[in-house]
Order: structure tokens, then C-alpha cells, then sequence
């Protein structure tokens, strides 16, 4: 098994994408610069940021570095304050032996409470758009006049929140002008005090971040514009990763939907250099899995593995490859590698290719991942399944949908004529034989289909399938759901369309079903859900809960479907709808 985050190795030969990211980055005539690494969701943005950080913190000069996680903040704090005090906080450790320095930082970093107070302000609908009047004499106004002052933290800021009123009466009472805070020479002394910082410390300042696409438009507009406002100096470098069509999104939606050309513009002005994480072939697909099989069963060798398949990868173009045989001699031959070995090398020109796959790291983890847990319960009940089978099956769940897969196991377990037939490639039926009707769940993923049967190992005897089936129940139908298949496919397509936990429809629809069908739905559901956004709403996941309520082991289903999404992933509100269900631990 893998962890599903992102890798400080470089499994898909990101080096020489990340050596010139690193470059632009230190590179004192190219800054103040902003670089963008874009790309879609899993395709290894988060691992191209720590490649970068990785090579440059082996300088024997490193610059500073900062590391900023958009989404943490999400519904805790203004986002611009937010960045502003990561960064400062940073400043504060490098520069604690210097005592001057570190008094010029925190008066710095008092600017920063500042526009948290008046960004928190405006939330209340409190008239403070240009100025901050520091001594109010209600319990809102001390608060406000603590923050403003640098002194501030939680306490002060609930304070505010709860003495809304109090301090909207507040405002009235006007101070003398030359004491006043103006946010325009508020922003002209932070960017003045910023520069002299940089100046002193003499190092390049590197902010890598992360997950900006995660983030609700407000948020992801308001870290970008934090950047320039406020932070985007000599000497500093801005690297961010995100799926540029969900930043343009942002923009459209934080700005009213602005015609096309503004939305692209907008992003063209914040980012200067754009980077797009490369898309995979099949040989970096084989040399991804190669890697991932070498760390688990020869990690120690790992080095050395690397080595050979990135000097391959990089003169591919001049014929360069690699071998399963190569890479487990390097590896010193282990036990099981080179089976393993043989597996990728037959499954990546489908996981390169097929649709809901494309070649996606992440993706490829997740299904290697269930492949792993299969093959060890498959071990502990001692029951000899061949590792390609297990993965041909999961590649079939991973690039069809629900229906399809159910008709695929349902066809087998009951045993249905004709079922050996489907499976074989159309070069395997031999002559005058002719495949009988596809079931109309397949339709839509033909060629998808036609493609999977010619994948090693090739299948031509249903029952022998029956075992590795009984290990993927959880996308599975028993037999007895066969005559029902027709019901369960309803129910499940009305479950997924449920938005509320306390649906009667839902609940109406769940009570028409027996025990059996019950399981057979929260098949369906789970491998729904398994390819769903998981970071969203997940459409379907109110039903699923409410099908588990009213089955044992529709619930048992769910549960391990939970436990294998990293809670990280997880939209508050679907954790907080499982959690109530005991699906999750914790508060």
C-alpha cells in the first residue's frame, strides 16, 4: 500500500520540470516573479512543489522558504491576513538571533492584525472600509484597537464577533485624524518594512503554494491578490499550484462573471511564467508503477532503480528504454518484483489511455492500492488469485461505471450462459462464434471494453473468476440480486440524487428493497462514489448513509469505502455528515 499524497521522489521524471522551476526562482534579475504549476486534480502539482523545494534546500545557500496551504485557512481566517502572517511568522524564526532585526519584523507583523481587523469589520457590516479608530470605549472597540495594535489574537477577535452591535455604536466616536490608520499607508509601510526585511536577511524568499483550486472563490482570489498587493517584492518568488480552469472559475465567479478575456487576463497579470505538469506516456506510466513496486518490495534499492528508469525516461527521445528484467536485476531480484513488473508493463498502455484513467498518478495509486488490499486478503484466506487478474477487474470497475461493473459481476457470480463468451477478445472467439448481446449497462464503454478484454491475463473461463469477484464484494451483487438487477439499478440512481440526510423519498425507496438488493445498491453506490469529488459536496453520499442505516452490510461496505479516502480530502460537510454516523472518529 501507498500513502495518497504527494511524493518527495520523483516517480514520473518531474526533475526537469522542477530544475527549471527551481532556477527561475533564485534567479535575483528574474524576481519579484510568480510561477504557476497548473494541472488537474492528482496529476502530481503538490509533488513538482516538493521536487523544487527538495533541490534548492541542498544548496549550500538555500533561500528561505514558506510553505502555504491555501485550503487550511478556508472558513478560519481572511485569506490575504493569512498569507501575510505565515510569512511573517517565518521571517520571526530566521531572524530570532538578531535582536534588531526581529523588533523591525514584529512591527511588521502588527500590520498584518490590522487588515485582519478591518477585513473581520466589514463581515459585521461595520462602517470601516478606509480608516480604524483605536480607542473605542465599548468591549468590541478594545478588542478591535488590540488588534490593530498587534497585541491581538483569539480572544480579542471573538470579542469582536460577539460584540457586533456594540461596536457598530462604537464608530462614532471619531479620534483625531493624525491618529488614524489608513488602509493605503497601512499597505505603503508593510511593503516599505517587507523590502527592508528582505534586504537584511539578503537571502530570495520562496512561498510554494498549495491547494488554491481547493479553496471557495473569495478565498482563491484573495490569496492571489495578497500576493500582489501586499507581498510581491525584490527578491521574492511565488510558485503556485492549482488546476488553472478552477482558478478561472474563481475569477469569474468572484468577479460577477466578467467576459472571457477579462477572466484570462486576470490570471495572465498574477501569474508571469505558467508551467503545466507534462502529460504521461505509456513509459512513464510503466517507470511510475515500476517505482511504486520497487518501494514496497526493495525500498533500500529504490536509489539506484531510480536512477535507470529517469536516464531512460530523459533520452527516450533518442530510443533510450527499460526492461522488467533490467529494473529487477538492479533491484536484486526480490521475491514477487518481477511478476509485478510484467503486471504494469501490461496494464499502462490502458491506464494511459482509457478515459477516467488518463494516465492520472493518483488515480493509478488508488487502483494499485485496492489491487494490494485484495491480493492480502486473497493471502490470509490463502486463496491463490494471480496479481494481474485482480488488477484487470479493478481496471474494469475504475473505467466503466456502477451499472457496467454490476452487470459484469452480477453475469458471473449467477453463472449467466454466454458469460465466458463476453469476456474472451473478439481475436479469441474463433471462427463462425459470435459474442450473444452485450448488457445494455456495457453500451456506453464499448470500445473501453473491447480494449480491457485484450489485456493480459486474457479471460475466456467466467467461474475461474468467481473468487477474485468474492474479494471485490464491495462493487459486487450476490447472485440472489441477479433477478432484481432492474430495481437495485432504480434505487440506486435515486439514492445518488438525494441531497438531504432526512429525504423520505430516499427512505421509501430503501424500504422497497429486500436485504439482498439493499447490498447490492450500496455496490452501486460505492463505486459511484469511489470516482466522486470527494473535496465537493459528493453528490450521493446523504444516500448512501441513509442505505446504511437500514443494511449491516450495505454499511460495512460504506465503512471501508470511507476508510480508504484520506480524511484530508474531505469536503467539512461530508465528514461532518459521516461523523455523525459514526463513520469517522473524532469531534
Amino acid at each position: 500500500m501507498w500513502s495518497d499524497r504527494e511524493s518527495a521522489e520523483d516517480f514520473l521524471n518531474f526533475t526537469e520540470l522542477a530544475d527549471q522551476i527551481g532556477a527561475l526562482a533564485t534567479t535575483r534579475e528574474m524576481l519579484p516573479l510568480s510561477i504557476g504549476v497548473f494541472g488537474t486534480w492528482g496529476t502530481g502539482k503538490s509533488t513538482v512543489l516538493r521536487l523544487v523545494r527538495g533541490k534548492l534546500e541542498d544548496r549550500e545557500s538555500p533561500p528561505l522558504f514558506i510553505d502555504f496551504d491555501a485550503w487550511l485557512y478556508q472558513g478560519f481566517d481572511d485569506s490575504k491576513a493569512a498569507l501575510m502572517e505565515v510569512v511573517a511568522d517565518t521571517l520571526l524564526k530566521v531572524a530570532k538571533d538578531d535582536e534588531k532585526l526581529v523588533a523591525k519584523i514584529k512591527r511588521f507583523a502588527s500590520r498584518v492584525n490590522y487588515f485582519r481587523a478591518i477585513g473581520m469589520a466589514a463581515d459585521f457590516g461595520i462602517g470601516m472600509a478606509f480608516g480604524v479608530p483605536p480607542g473605542l470605549l465599548t468591549k468590541a472597540g478594545s478588542a478591535i484597537s488590540s488588534l490593530v495594535a498587534g497585541g491581538g489574537g483569539g480572544d480579542e477577535a471573538r470579542d469582536l464577533k460577539d460584540a457586533a452591535k456594540d461596536a457598530q455604536e462604537g464608530w462614532s466616536k471619531l479620534i483625531k485624524p493624525e491618529e488614524a490608520k489608513t488602509p493605503p499607508k497601512e499597505i505603503a509601510a508593510f511593503r516599505k518594512e517587507f523590502g527592508e526585511i528582505l534586504d537584511e536577511l539578503g537571502r530570495p524568499l520562496i512561498v510554494f503554494v498549495d491547494n488554491l483550486d481547493r479553496c471557495l472563490p473569495d478565498v482563491a482570489i484573495g490569496t492571489l491578490e495578497a500576493i500582489r498587493l501586499f507581498l510581491f517584492l525584490p527578491g521574492t518568488a511565488f510558485v503556485v499550484a492549482a488546476d488553472e480552469d478552477m482558478i478561472r472559475h474563481s475569477v469569474a465567479r468572484h468577479f460577477s462573471d466578467p467576459n472571457a478575456k477579462h477572466v484570462h487576463d486576470y490570471l495572465d497579470k498574477v501569474i508571469q511564467v505558467p508551467f503545466r505538469v507534462p502529460r504521461v506516456g505509456v513509459d512513464d506510466v510503466r517507470a511510475y508503477m515500476y517505482s511504486l513496486f520497487t518501494q514496497q518490495l526493495a525500498p533500500a534499492k529504490l536509489g539506484d532503480v531510480q536512477a535507470v528508469l529517469l536516464e531512460a525516461l530523459q533520452n527516450a527521445w533518442d530510443g533510450a528504454t527499460f526492461t522488467a528484467d533490467q529494473i529487477d536485476g538492479v533491484a536484486g531480484r526480490p521475491p514477487g518484483l518481477l511478476e509485478m513488473l510484467g503486471t504494469a508493463d501490461g496494464l499502462a498502455p490502458t491506464l494511459t489511455t482509457a478515459e477516467k484513467i488518463d494516465g492520472n498518478p493518483r488515480i493509478i495509486k488508488r487502483l494499485l492500492n485496492a489491487v494490494m488490499l485484495r491480493r492480502s486478503l486473497a493471502a490470509t484466506r490463502k486463496m491463490k488469485i494471480d496479481l494481474g487478474v485482480l488488477a484487470k477487474l479493478a481496471i474494469f470497475e475504475r473505467g466503466t461505471d456502477a451499472d457496467a461493473t454490476q452487470a459484469l459481476y452480477t453475469m458471473v457470480m449467477a453463472g449467466e450462459e454466454g458469460a465466458d463468451l463476453q469476456l474472451k477478445a473478439t481475436e479469441d472467439l474463433g471462427d463462425g462464434v459470435k459474442r450473444p448481446q452485450i448488457p445494455p449497462a456495457w453500451k456506453a464503454h464499448e470500445a473501453f471494453i473491447e480494449e480491457w478484454r485484450r489485456l493480459e491475463p486474457r479471460f475466456d473461463d467466467a467461474k475461474a473468476l468467481q473468487p477474485a469477484l468474492f474479494l471485490s464484494r464491495d462493487v459486487m451483487a450476490s447472485p440472489a440480486s441477479a433477478r432484481a438487477s432492474d430495481s437495485v439499478g432504480a434505487a440506486v440512481k435515486a439514492l445518488l440524487g438525494v441531497t438531504s440526510i432526512n429525504s423520505p423519498a430516499a427512505t421509501d425507496v430503501i424500504d422497497r428493497l429486500n436485504v439482498d438488493e439493499r447490498v447490492a445498491a450500496m455496490a452501486g453506490m460505492v463505486a459511484s462514489l469511489r470516482e466522486g469529488d470527494w473535496t465537493g459536496k459528493l453528490p450521493g453520499i446523504q444516500g448512501a448513509i441513509l442505505l446504511g442505516e437500514k443494511s449491516e452490510g450495505g454499511k460495512r461496505q460504506l465503512r471501508a469505502l470511507v476508510d480508504d479516502i484520506p480524511q484530508d480530502t474531505m469536503n467539512s460537510g461530508v465528514k461532518f455528515a459521516l461523523r455523525g454516523k459514526g463513520y469517522l472518529g473524532g469531534k
